[in-house]
């Protein structure tokens, strides 16, 4: 449907299930969502404020890769029918941060999963889940203001109001459902100090729940239809920089299925996930040297091309060969997108010296 990538670590090693995810047991499937639940609350170690922690975050997770001053909307589709709520980008420079009027033509920070269908309603003061940066999406004013807090239904096409819920739009399905679905492991705990329960239910419009109780098939479907994109991945990646923990989801769709049934989505580590029998093959993706002040080499039997982006998440090479040079660039943290010939997407950080 749209889009491309992923993120393993450690920085020189096997494509496999990453390290960020040791101690958690993929083999026992009645655990997993408990487990990345307790992962995703122990990983989050920093807690920003709504301003101006999240937008500064949002000024590089949504950061348009093809133009650094430009954001990527949430639920856009179209940039020139002359309607800015349905703009798909919006200079970075246009932000609603208060006496504007009505706003038309501004951005704002959505929350993906409603503030007000939360159970206590999510605060953005003090820091905590209203101030989650893996909630938080740039919006349009009136597209955020028309879609409130209406909780989602399927339909297909643009974003719209479909009855008395909302559809977000074919490309933006998969980006709802697995925030909605890291919302549910992160929050959906009583004793969570900061938290609030945040459950996946209380936003599906009418949904069923055939395939497990604790996620509508909705977001099942969702997550199965619309895979990460790379630009999805990359603003993965940005905000766990800033917060400390990752969408599960993100890194590999197949988790949503191995937690909760339903639409088998696609397995972005290939076999080292099996529901019936549980491997890791040794496919070597290795980044070498890492550090290093000049020439990085992509050693992968299947290697196709990479990418590479900035730590803001702004794309600065594309279609790069196995073998490239970073001369150029300050040093820092850069994160290198690689794809395989199957189709699947690795993503490292390299460090330039």
């Amino acid at each position: 449907m749209k889009k491309l990538l992923f993120f393993l670590l450690p920085f020189i090693g096997i494509a496999q299930i990453p390290s960020y995810y040791d101690g958690v047991n993929f083999s026992i499937r009645e655990d997993i969502e408990s487990e990345l639940s307790d992962l995703t609350i122990a990983k989050h170690t920093t807690l920003i404020n709504y301003t101006p922690g999240v937008w500064n975050t949002l000024l590089q997770s949504d950061l348009n890769p093809a133009d650094s001053t430009t954001v990527l909307l949430i639920y856009g589709n179209n940039d020139t029918d002359n309607d800015p709520k349905n703009d798909r980008t919006r200079s970075i420079d246009l932000r609603n941060t208060g006496n504007c009027g009505s706003c038309i033509g501004r951005w704002e920070r959505e929350h993906v999963y409603p503030q007000s269908l939360a159970v206590p309603r999510m605060s953005t003061s003090p820091r905590g889940p209203g101030t989650d940066a893996h909630n938080l999406r740039a919006v349009d004013r009136q597209m955020n203001s028309s879609r409130s807090n209406y909780p989602y239904t399927d339909s297909n096409g643009n974003a719209a109001l479909v009855g008395s819920g909302f559809y977000p739009g074919d490309e933006w399905i998969g980006d709802v459902a697995r925030i909605i679905m890291y919302m549910h492991i992160r929050y959906n705990e009583p004793n969570d100090a900061i938290g609030t329960l945040a459950s996946a239910n209380s936003v599906a419009w009418n949904s069923t729940n055939t395939a497990n109780p604790n996620m509508p098939d909705l977001f099942l479907k969702w997550n199965a239809m619309d895979p990460p994109s790379e630009y999805e991945l990359v603003r993965n990646e940005v905000i766990s920089e800033v917060q400390g923990n990752r969408n599960p989801f993100i890194d590999n769709p197949y988790l949503a299925t191995l937690a909760w049934g339903g639409e088998v989505a696609n397995n972005t580590w290939g076999d080292f996930l099996n529901t019936t029998n549980y491997v890791q093959e040794e496919i070597t993706v290795e980044v070498t040297p890492n550090p290093t002040s000049d020439f990085v080499n992509i050693n992968a039997k299947q290697f196709k091309s990479a990418n590479l982006y900035n730590i803001e998440g702004m794309l600065i090479q594309s279609d790069l060969k196995n073998k490239f040079s970073i001369a150029q660039y300050p040093a820092g943290v850069y994160i290198l997108v690689i794809h395989l010939e199957d189709g699947r997407i690795v993503t490292k950080k390299v460090i330039k010296k």
